[in-house]
């Protein structure tokens, strides 16, 4: 494995760690571990995606790799804009992190990302590791 996948999947595990901690926590402990993966993701998101258009440009990048490098970034900032930073944003404060609604919403959150890094170390990262990354 290279230095960056084992570097990315290493990030997700600590994702992880964070999204146990966050259903675990309370008030403002809660808010301030949603803060650290928001942090934590968008830092996440964008290293992937400089990696991601350097490993394009290499010669050896198969016009495959290309496009479906491509289509990660467009989804990754698709499910960012339209469902992450909002989530986020909703919950930024003690009162709405301790609310009715913060398990169901945060239930889909932890399951998009489940998925999301699961697709990511299965699917895609064994294509940047071809070109070695």
């Amino acid at each position: 494995m290279g230095v960056t996948v084992a570097n990315f999947k290493a990030t997700h595990q600590a994702a992880a760690g964070l999204l146990g901690e966050i259903e675990s926590a309370s008030g403002q402990q809660r808010v301030d571990k949603l803060n650290a993966l928001k942090g934590a993701l968008l830092a996440h998101v964008g290293e992937e995606n400089k990696v991601i258009k350097e490993a394009m440009d290499k010669a050896n990048a198969t016009a495959s790799f290309k496009s479906s490098g491509q289509s990660f970034m467009d989804d990754l900032g698709n499910v960012a804009q339209t469902a992450l930073l909002p989530f986020f944003d909703k919950y930024s404060s003690v009162s709405a992190a301790n609310s009715d609604g913060f398990s169901k919403d945060f239930g889909g959150i932890k399951s998009a990302l489940v998925g999301r890094i699961a697709f990511e170390e299965g699917k895609f990262y064994p294509e940047l590791e071809k070109l070695g990354y």
